[in-house]
């Protein structure tokens, strides 16, 4: 048995500066919240500040929108991608019943729900619980981890966000993609592109460090 600790001085450092607060390489500093659950590594991480008060306003228009996530797990000392992820949060005001439509697609499948308020709405694609990261197997115990995502407000690439959905419906409830495959090492290399696709909206955010130890 294990358990994820988050490394207590970096994570002071972090929670002492404001969530806006950026790492020298431009990438917002954000704190996470890891555990294991089913034998999966998973995150808890907010991200309200991708969506403006025009962004905000418009989740009421009737028009969807959707956020993209993409993420990758590096092992710190050496650099190396261990684990990639992805999701797609997607909401429309149904003008008709007066409700917000939510669709969220991840490693756990395709799930689907209704809210009352735009608040709520907002709160629906933004704040995410336990997203999957890696099979445990990935993350080995004693080595200090960081979380990379990024994270996008209506992608312009229909293509894009449809391969994303593609893989995300074959990969629900099965083991990480390899780290040997092609898919892997394309999804990786976009984190290394200082420029993002083009978007309503987008952020790159860091988790601060974790490990996991023995108990």
């Amino acid at each position: 048995m294990s358990r994820l600790l988050t490394i207590a001085r970096v994570a002071v450092a972090v929670a002492a500066v404001p969530a806006g607060a950026r790492a020298d390489d431009g990438v917002r500093l954000r704190t996470m919240a890891f555990a294991e659950r089913r034998g999966w590594l998973v995150a808890s991480v907010q991200f309200t500040d991708l969506f403006d008060a025009a962004a905000y306003n418009k989740l009421s228009s009737g028009f969807a929108a959707t956020v993209a996530v993409r993420g990758v797990v590096y092992e710190v000392r050496s650099g190396a991608p261990v684990a990639v992820t992805a999701a797609t949060f997607r909401v429309v005001y149904d003008l008709w019943d007066e409700v917000y439509r939510i669709r969220i697609v991840d490693m756990r499948g395709m799930r689907g729900f209704r809210v009352r308020s735009r608040a709520d709405a907002l709160k629906a694609v933004t704040e995410v619980d336990a997203l999957p990261l890696a099979p445990l197997d990935r993350i080995a115990i004693g080595p200090h981890y960081v979380v990379e995502l990024i994270v996008e407000l209506n992608p312009i690439s229909d293509e894009r966000l449809a391969e994303m959905r593609r893989w995300l419906t074959r990969r629900a409830g099965t083991a990480s993609i390899q780290s040997n495959s092609s898919f892997f090492g394309s999804f990786v290399s976009v984190f290394a592109n200082p420029e993002l696709r083009p978007s309503d909206a987008a952020l790159r955010l860091r988790s601060q460090p974790f490990y996991r130890v023995k108990r």
